[in-house]
């Protein structure tokens, strides 16, 4: 599908949601971290400065709020969409010596036609709060329909679920890197730049997370970066994260290198074993809830579940980790379309951590595997792993 005619139809699903909450105009906030939803309806990713893509409800128009900066970059790459320069985001004490910026009310009353009753918010739990102070100036209530916006970017379309697919290709392409290369000596941050290397090579346009590539007791960081500690007689953990037209792919596993003990060899055995239970169960019409259930068991039964941090399985799309997340309360119903990540993490006091983590699309029939290599990758860390004790 080509993206002007799907860029159309998340506008249209946008302009029922104004018209459902009696809406003038709608504010989406965005930032170099918190940009997904500006993208969803825009196919842009900036970077640096913050600011608005607005959509005015009565005509479908759509207005970039920008900073200099960014509405030149939007000129370039987005012609067809309108940028204003408004002063509310010029940095502080900047010189701006070629740049006429508009007062934000000037702006939205000629977008509206007149200044607006209700002002329709998307990114409410990442805007600045002098920013949220200002919009209450510009309309009588302020209407938080993120909510909305997130059920919305739930179900991937067909355009949406290819661009995963490409991303998880290059992912694949990072891994057997990383794998083909990982030997003594080097350090975890040559590592990791040989794998990125693979994936800027393979179409990468960026990353929905820093490379996580960590040793020894580096990897109970949660999502440790690189540093120059050398990769000798320790477990290793991977993690990678390619972007390709916005969208996310997510890889994770362990590996180790040199001398380990038989009781972390056994550690990452029983955490792939868990992990491949957790990936039977997925099927549309499944409950969130059981497979949280079905996870804590399995963590139990190999006495782990006092390490692990955080649920095994979220959303994954315009970031590495999106809602909804695997838990029993909110419970949630697998449906076909979602793109779902098995994270399964646990962070060990002695034996350190470990993650697995891999990308599925729920389907009527149960689940397609986004990556074609983390299977082999699976294989292939066993075996050196039995090789390293």
């Amino acid at each position: 599908m080509e993206i002007i005619e799907e860029l159309s139809q998340r506008l249209k699903k946008l302009g029922e949601l104004g018209l459902k909450h009696e809406l003038d105009i709608i504010f989406v906030y965005f930032d170099e971290y918190n940009m997904a939803d500006a993208h969803y309806f825009t196919n842009i990713w900036t970077q640096f400065e913050r600011g608005f893509a607005t959509f005015t409800v009565s005509t479908g128009k759509v207005c970039f709020l920008v900073g200099p900066e960014t509405a030149e970059f939007v000129k370039v790459y987005r012609p067809f969409l309108e940028s204003r320069i408004i002063s509310l985001l010029l940095a502080p004490g900047a010189a701006y010596p070629n740049t006429n910026a508009e007062e934000v009310s000037d702006v939205v009353k000629d977008l509206v036609g007149r200044k607006p009753k209700r002002i329709g918010l998307v990114g409410s739990g990442s805007i600045p709060f002098y920013l949220y102070e200002s919009l209450n100036f510009l309309a009588t209530e302020i209407v938080d329909i993120s909510s909305d916006v997130q059920r919305a970017r739930q179900i991937k379309s067909n355009g949406e679920i290819n661009d995963i697919k490409k991303a998880y290709q290059i992912a694949d392409e990072g891994l057997k890197a990383l794998l083909n290369k990982l030997s003594p000596g080097l350090t975890e941050t040559a590592l990791a730049g040989i794998g990125e290397e693979a994936m800027r090579a393979a179409g990468a346009e960026g990353y929905g997370i820093s490379t996580i590539l960590t040793s020894g007791r580096h990897t109970n960081s949660i999502f440790g970066r690189p540093s120059s500690q050398q990769l000798n007689d320790s477990l290793i953990m991977i993690g990678i994260s390619p972007r390709f037209n916005g969208y996310c792919a997510s890889l994770g596993i362990p590996a180790t290198i040199g001398k380990v003990s038989a009781e972390s060899l056994a550690f990452v055995k029983n955490m792939l074993d868990i992990y491949h239970t957790i990936e039977a169960v997925l099927e549309a019409g499944k409950m969130a809830s059981e497979i949280y259930v079905i996870s804590r068991e399995e963590l139990a039964r190999y006495k782990l579940e006092k390490f692990q941090i955080y649920g095994a399985i979220n959303s994954l799309g315009l970031f590495e980790s999106e809602p909804p997340f695997l838990s029993k309360d909110p419970d949630w119903e697998l449906e076909p379309g979602m793109i779902l990540s098995i994270d399964l993490a646990v962070f060990h006091p002695k034996l350190f951590g470990i993650r697995f983590k891999s990308g599925y699309l729920i389907t009527q029939k149960g689940f397609s595997p986004l990556s074609g290599f983390f299977d082999t990758a699976c294989k292939i860390v066993t075996k050196h792993s039995s090789q390293a004790t």
